[in-house]
């Protein structure tokens, strides 16, 4: 095997944010740790992988310019544009050639910290999304030998850190993987995520309809009407979508008459089951939804982390047994009795509630663990019906710079956290790593079980959530172990046009998140 001597041995990189640097840690030296293998120390290397990539892909097919587009398997789907390629296999040869070489060089990065004046001075790609910068901070940017792209954070020193990596082709484009987050730095066996891959080809694809594929694009359209068109747009988009789902749900009634919803945190699983439940209402189909949380365990026998708190998102926190048992006697005609759970005792109550479906009623369960067999033991699989729900946004900073699944549902929570919970913006992000951590662990391994998937993401989602998010991540304060974040995505919400909530359709998916209006209709 391979050795990764600076990547395995490096105990920890210190982050300046002030002066954008990325070096070992020195003893008495002042700076924040950073752990390769944590969410950020994983950012720090990609980022400089894709700038030598682009350096590569310029040498190895000059004019060419190189689209790192979404995630997926631990990689990017990257593609050429101003380049034929006759053979896929052959270029992908010839770009790993180069990348190979330019790691061997051991070319240093630069990070450019400028200011709004300076910023506005940038020619080319980097001055597109330079002129929209209207922060009080600066612009920063990565450059590598000419190669720039705007900057989220800092990368490593020099190209010689970047000796892991993986490219293979995938279709009329290419895959660069990279050390994720399973045992670092080796990279993970490859899984072929086809129904994953499929929904994100059809989100680019919207994106490319809307003309909204980078924060420049993007903003270009909310100043020609204020985003009026585009959220119109978007939204019937949404709809058909959603209209989709209905229909395949309702023909497959009632041989399937059990509908699991599951999704990452902030992807609108809530809001989603709700709206299905409508759609199916008009379709003569009567809705009863199961709260999965009232079948906790009691407090006593929740499974607990190493550091002593309890694991409320594994599977093993729930009576599995018994919410199998219950759906098996709905299923079967018979009234059953449903739990409660007392969240301030820690006890769950039995035999609470009763119930019994009827012929056109369906039932709707949405929870983490919905994809997951072991959720339903004792159910046909054949009488589920799955739906994977996420916020799957595509849309690019830049051409280099890919907009985050993982910020933008972070941003969708910090909002929503403030007005439904009261939480600062810092106390979101403080918990956000236990959070995906768990999204790791108990959801991404099931997408490809669902039958279908949903994408809550709208393109221009970054202009609505901007005057919430940028008031809330303001109050970090230097110092909070948090700020180096609340700055990152500030840098990002400076340089986006925004579009006045009074534009948003009441029943837009989005609501769930700005003021939770959608989730209030029924008491309205």
């Amino acid at each position: 095997m391979t050795k990764h001597p600076k990547l395995e041995t490096l105990p920890a990189i210190a982050r300046f944010d002030s002066l954008g640097l990325i070096q070992p840690l020195e003893p008495g030296s002042r700076g924040e740790n950073v752990e390769p293998d944590s969410d950020e120390g994983r950012e720090v290397y990609r980022r400089g992988l894709i700038l030598a990539l682009e350096l590569a892909c310029r040498e190895a097919f000059p004019g060419a310019k190189l689209w790192v587009e979404h995630a997926i398997s631990l990689g990017y789907r990257c593609r050429l544009e101003g380049v034929s390629v006759a053979n896929q296999t052959d270029a992908v040869d010839r770009i790993g050639r180069c990348l190979r070489e330019i790691v061997e060089r051991a070319v240093p990065f630069e990070y450019r910290v400028l200011s709004s004046d300076e910023a506005l001075s940038l020619e080319g790609e980097p001055g597109l999304l330079a002129r929209w910068h209207k922060g009080t901070g600066e612009f920063h940017l990565n450059v590598l030998d000419g190669c720039s792209a705007f900057a989220m954070g800092p990368t490593v020193p020099d190209t010689s850190w970047l000796s892991l990596w993986e490219l293979r082709p995938l279709g009329g484009s290419f895959l660069l993987r990279f050390p994720g987050s399973g045992s670092w730095p080796s990279i993970s066996p490859w899984h072929d995520r086809r129904k994953l891959g499929h929904e994100l080809d059809l989100e680019e694809r919207h994106l490319k309809v809307m003309r909204t594929q980078t924060v420049d694009a993007l903003n270009r359209r909310i100043r020609q009407d204020g985003g009026r068109e585009l959220v119109m747009m978007c939204h019937f988009y949404q709809n058909s979508k959603m209209v989709q789902i209905v229909n395949q749900v309702s023909d497959q009634f009632p041989a399937k008459r059990v509908v699991m919803v599951a999704g990452p945190s902030s992807s609108g699983k809530t809001t989603f089951t709700r709206m299905l439940a409508a759609y199916l209402g008009s379709q003569g189909l009567r809705a009863r939804m199961i709260s999965v949380d009232n079948y906790f365990k009691n407090r006593a026998e929740t499974p607990t982390n190493p550091d002593g708190s309890y694991n409320f998102e594994c599977l093993e926190a729930l009576e599995t047994g018994l919410f199998g048992k219950h759906l098996k006697l709905l299923l079967e005609g018979a009234e059953i009795r449903l739990p409660r759970f007392n969240f301030h005792s820690g006890v769950r109550e039995d035999d609470v509630e009763p119930i019994r479906l009827k012929d056109n009623d369906i039932l709707l369960i949405e929870g983490i663990h919905g994809l997951n067999p072991g959720m339903t033991p004792g159910i046909d699989h054949d009488s589920k019906f799955m739906v994977y729900i996420s916020a799957l946004t595509s849309l690019n900073i830049d051409r280099l710079t890919r907009m985050s699944t993982s910020d933008g549902r972070l941003l969708r929570r910090i909002v929503r956290d403030s007005f439904s919970r009261g939480y600062t913006a810092a106390q979101t992000i403080k918990g956000w790593s236990s959070v995906r951590k768990g999204e790791r662990s108990y959801i991404f391994p099931f997408q490809e079980e669902a039958d279908l998937m949903f994408n809550s993401s709208l393109p221009y989602e970054l202009a609505v959530l901007k005057p919430y998010a940028e008031s809330l991540l303001s109050d970090v304060q230097p110092g909070n172990p948090d700020y180096h974040t609340a700055r990152r995505l500030l840098r990002l919400l400076a340089c986006v046009e925004p579009i006045k909530e009074s534009m948003i359709p009441r029943l837009s998916i989005i609501r769930e998140f700005i003021d939770g209006l959608l989730l209030d209709w029924e008491e309205q």
